[in-house]
């Protein structure tokens, strides 16, 4: 009966085990709790950690404004696509329009068919004049227009942040 007692109470230097003896059931709580750990570890990193909860949640953005260039560097009667800051330079003689490419139907991005005189929406059919008012399609209303203006140096700085009437234009 000694040795049945004796049997019952395992310490570490007469089993060989460090701390404890390793069963299935001390195995699966020493993983749960270490899952556990782990888990709230990551979470901790992800709050506190590098771009978290102290980082701001910016979006870096270009500036609405900018300068698309010199008058002289836009053909005469032409209209130009800057596909990078999505807008069409129009010039019409001495004549600017700064003219919104997102169609105002879903956002699909017109393209100007020089052939037909007009943009046309290739996702579902909008088409807008040459002057942006829309005239078949789903559209809605015709296409934004920016204001553009003629800095100090004599370039073109088109805001996109300010949308302006359909009249609109720069004489230069």
């Amino acid at each position: 009966m000694e040795t049945r007692e004796k049997r019952k109470n395992f310490t570490s230097e007469s089993d060989g085990g460090i701390w404890f003896t390793f069963s299935r059931r001390n195995f699966l709580t020493l993983a749960g709790w270490g899952l556990f750990f782990v888990t709230i570890g990551a979470y901790l990193l992800e709050i506190m950690g590098y771009k978290g909860f102290f980082y701001p949640k910016v979006l870096f953005e270009p500036s609405p404004r900018f300068s698309v260039g010199e008058p002289k560097s836009f053909l005469e009667n032409s209209v130009t696509t800057l596909k990078a800051r999505k807008i069409f330079i129009v010039r019409d003689g001495n004549s600017f329009k700064a003219i919104s490419v997102v169609c105002q139907h879903l956002g699909c991005a017109v393209e100007f068919s020089k052939e037909k005189n007009i943009y046309e929406c290739p996702c579902h059919g909008s088409k807008y004049y040459r002057n942006g008012v829309n005239f078949a399609g789903p559209a809605p209303r015709p296409l934004n227009h920016f204001e553009i203006v003629l800095d100090d140096s004599g370039k073109l700085v088109v805001d996109t942040s300010k949308t302006v009437p359909l009249e609109t234009e720069l004489v230069v």
